[in-house]
């Protein structure tokens, strides 16, 4: 659920995601959907909706909690404390994970945010070659998830 204290940035909301404005819902302080609704701005004219009768009997099959993910941003020191012997083969792999060389630069520079699956893939990266130190990620932010869920 959201903080009274923090503002909801309408702008993340993706133009594809349904927004809600059933105030009967008994969901609605824990949804997603209600709260990127409520937000909509007054000059919106039109959007994508979900109707009210979804909601029986307490439940949503629409419902997409509030609850905010942690994401990382850069790796930029990633491999300060890494072998010689061990750079090369860790930084390909990285690479084929991240989808190649271009996306590799990018969530290395913080111009891409790291999932929490994607942080752990780098963290067990880090253990199999047989480091026990903290993967040092440049900055954490949180983000609420928006995704299709129907």
């Amino acid at each position: 659920m959201i903080s009274t204290d923090e503002v909801f940035d309408f702008s993340t909301v993706p133009l594809w995601y349904a927004l809600c404005t059933n105030e009967q819902c008994p969901l609605r302080s824990e949804c997603l959907h209600y709260l990127a609704g409520s937000h909509a701005p007054d000059d919106m004219a039109t959007a994508l909706c979900i109707m009210p009768h979804n909601c029986r009997d307490g439940k949503c099959r629409f419902f997409a909690s509030t609850q905010k993910i942690r994401m990382a941003r850069g790796f930029s020191h990633l491999f300060d404390k890494v072998l010689k012997n061990d750079f090369t083969q860790m930084r390909k792999n990285l690479t084929f994970y991240l989808h190649g060389a271009k996306f590799y630069y990018q969530y290395m520079r913080g111009e891409r945010a790291l999932n929490p699956e994607q942080q752990q893939w780098i963290r067990q990266l880090v253990k199999d070659y047989g480091y026990d130190w903290e993967v040092p990620f440049d900055s954490y932010e949180e983000h609420y998830v928006y995704y299709r869920n129907w």
